[in-house]
C-alpha cells in the first residue's frame, strides 16, 4: 500500500470506501513518519479540522520516534507544521468514513402550489428552480463526500454545482433515474411520461423499474428524452428556450396547439380546461406570456387568436368569438 499517495489521493477527494479504510487502518496502527507526504505536498488541503487529544499525541510521537539524532532534528522544525497537515488528512479520514456508516438523512420536502416558481439552494451549493405543483425531497445536510440524491414530482430546472459531477442523481417519481455528469437540465415527471431537456453538460438516463433497467441514454446539450411508463425510452432534438424558459418566468409557445397550453394551463394553475368545439383544440399559438399569470396569458390567447375564453371557479371554457 502507497500511504503516502492515499492521503494525496484522499486530501484531493479521490479515495474509495477501501482505501477510506486502508488509511484508516494505517492510522490506528501507528504507521511510519516517512510514509506520508510532505507538509508541502499538502499545502492545498482545507485549514485544520479540530483533533482529539489522544490523536495529535499519537501523530507527535510517530513523527519524533526517529532513532537517528540528525534526521530527529529535523523532522523537530517540521513538526508543527507536519502535525497540523497530517491532522487534516486523519480528521477529513475517519470523519468522512464515520459519516458515511453513520449518517441518517434528514429528509426535507419543498412542495409548490399553483402558479408557484420556487428557488432552492441544496447544501451542496446545487440550484434548484422547482415549478408550479411540483415536490422536491432532500436530505437537509447531503455530506459532500456520499453520493447527493434528491426526488422529484412534477417539474424542476437543476443547475447542479460543479464539484457534484458524478455524484448527483435525480430520481423522477419512480420511473428514470438521472445521473448528472454536467450541470444545467430540466425535469418534468407527469403521470404518463417523465421528459429530461439537457442545457448544459451531460446526463446519464436509465429506468428504475428493474423490467426496463437495460433502457439508457446519454444526453447531450439541446437533447430530450422522452420516458413512457410503458418502458419507451426515447431521444430528440429539444427547443431549450421554450421548455425551460419557464423557470425565468416566461412561458415561448412555437404553433403550440390551444390543447397543449391547455394541459400546461391545468399542469401549472390547476385549472380545468374544457372546449366548446373540438376543432378549437388545433389552433396553433405563438408567442410568449408569464409563467405565473393566468389571466394575462388567457388574455394573449384571445387577442391572437380571436377566441373567447371564460373562467368560472377552477374551470376555464374556450369558445368561438363569434
Amino acid at each position: 500500500m502507497d500511504v503516502r499517495q492515499l492521503f494525496i489521493k484522499h486530501a484531493q477527494g479521490a479515495c474509495t470506501a477501501e482505501e477510506k479504510a486502508l488509511l484508516i487502518a494505517y492510522l490506528q496502527q501507528g504507521g511510519s513518519p516517512g510514509d506520508l507526504p510532505d507538509p508541502e505536498e499538502l499545502g492545498q488541503v482545507t485549514p485544520p479540522a479540530p483533533m482529539g487529544a489522544a490523536a495529535s499525541e499519537r501523530v507527535l510521537e510517530n513523527v519524533l520516534a526517529i532513532p537517528d539524532a540528525p534526521e530527529r532534528g529535523r523532522y523537530r522544525k517540521l513538526v508543527i507544521q507536519w502535525t497540523a497537515a497530517a491532522a487534516v488528512i486523519a480528521a477529513v479520514i475517519l470523519l468522512a468514513f464515520l459519516w458515511q456508516r453513520g449518517h441518517r438523512p434528514a429528509w426535507v420536502s419543498r412542495h409548490t402550489g399553483y402558479g408557484e416558481i420556487s428557488k432552492i439552494t441544496l447544501p451542496d451549493g446545487s440550484i434548484i428552480t422547482l415549478n408550479a405543483n411540483s415536490i422536491l425531497k432532500y436530505d437537509s445536510a447531503m455530506p459532500r463526500h456520499a453520493a447527493r440524491e434528491v426526488w422529484l414530482q412534477g417539474e424542476a430546472f437543476f443547475d447542479v454545482a460543479p464539484d457534484a459531477s458524478g455524484k448527483f442523481a435525480v430520481h423522477a417519481g419512480e420511473a428514470l433515474k438521472i445521473a448528472v455528469l454536467g450541470t444545467q437540465f430540466n425535469v418534468r415527471s407527469g403521470d404518463s411520461t417523465v421528459q429530461v431537456v439537457l442545457n448544459s453538460g451531460r446526463v446519464k438516463i436509465s429506468a428504475e423499474n428493474s423490467e426496463h433497467t437495460g433502457n439508457t441514454l446519454l444526453l447531450q446539450p439541446g437533447e430530450m428524452a422522452v420516458y413512457h411508463r410503458s418502458g419507451l425510452l426515447n431521444k430528440q432534438a429539444a427547443d431549450t428556450v421554450a421548455l425551460t424558459g419557464w423557470k425565468d418566468n416566461r412561458l415561448t409557445f412555437h404553433g403550440t396547439s390551444l390543447e397543449e397550453i391547455a394541459a400546461l394551463v391545468h399542469r401549472q394553475f390547476g385549472v380545468e380546461v374544457m372546449f366548446e368545439e373540438a376543432q378549437l383544440r388545433t389552433l396553433p399559438f405563438t408567442g410568449t406570456a408569464p409563467a405565473n399569470d393566468l389571466e394575462l396569458l388567457l388574455s394573449i390567447l384571445e387577442r391572437s387568436l380571436d377566441i373567447r375564453i371564460d373562467k368560472s371557479g377552477g374551470q376555464i371554457v374556450i369558445r368561438p368569438a363569434h
